[in-house]
């Protein structure tokens, strides 16, 4: 797999990289486009047309906190072509101290990893598999026929100790599909869930904020 394509979000932490890989290595650019909230790029492969969106989250949340910084990522990837390629999404905390922290912090239709150390903390998160089967019930970025391959066991993204990792299921021609990753760091504060709060966000709250109609 090669990458065609990261970025990165500077943290206390770390280096939170989120990215994608091909098994072709090849792509054009074939245009940007900015939003209200975002800016993207769509990248072309060997089979796949995909509009990779970075934005920042939307704060103050709704109760009223805000984090120190935020950044999120979109994908919308649909298959033009009826040639095989292999794909696969990361984002995926780098470059941390030894005396980090890691742990799974999962919630309601959410997929979170929590990372600290004695004066920051961070959520990297990403929707579950049960959302994605309601969204594929509803052909909402998601193809119907994917339904039976998701559940709240089971999903496309595979959980890290330092973030996660989204093999992206063989489209058909025609298809297409959303996946995003969240990310969320602020001082550590023991009565404060704000950094996972920012990171549980479902598909149309992100579009309605970055402004995709």
């Amino acid at each position: 797999m090669v990458v065609l394509k990261e970025s990165i979000f500077e943290t206390p932490l770390g280096k939170v990289t989120c990215g994608i890989e091909t098994s072709e290595g090849s792509c054009d650019i074939k245009g940007e486009t900015s939003y209200e909230h975002g800016r993207s790029q769509t990248i072309v492969t060997h089979s796949h047309s995909i509009e990779f969106i970075t934005f920042k989250l939307r704060l103050p949340l709704y109760n009223g906190e805000l984090v120190a910084d935020s950044m999120g990522w979109l994908w919308r990837i649909s298959k033009y072509s009826s040639l095989d390629e292999s794909i696969q999404l990361h984002c995926l905390l780098n470059d941390y101290n030894d005396d980090t922290e890691f742990g799974s912090s999962p919630g309601e239709h959410l997929d979170s990893v929590e990372i600290n150390d004695k004066n920051w903390v961070l959520h990297i998160g990403t929707e579950d598999g049960e959302i994605m089967h309601l969204r594929a019930l509803h052909e909402d970025g998601m193809p119907l026929r994917f339904k039976d391959d998701l559940s709240f066991h089971i999903s496309f993204h595979k959980l890290l100790r330092n973030g996660f990792t989204t093999a992206i299921p063989k489209l058909n021609q025609g298809e297409n599909i959303h996946f995003h990753y969240l990310s969320a760091f602020d001082k550590r504060n023991s009565e404060s869930v704000n950094t996972w709060l920012a990171v549980d966000s479902f598909k149309r709250e992100l579009e309605n904020w970055i402004g995709i109609w």
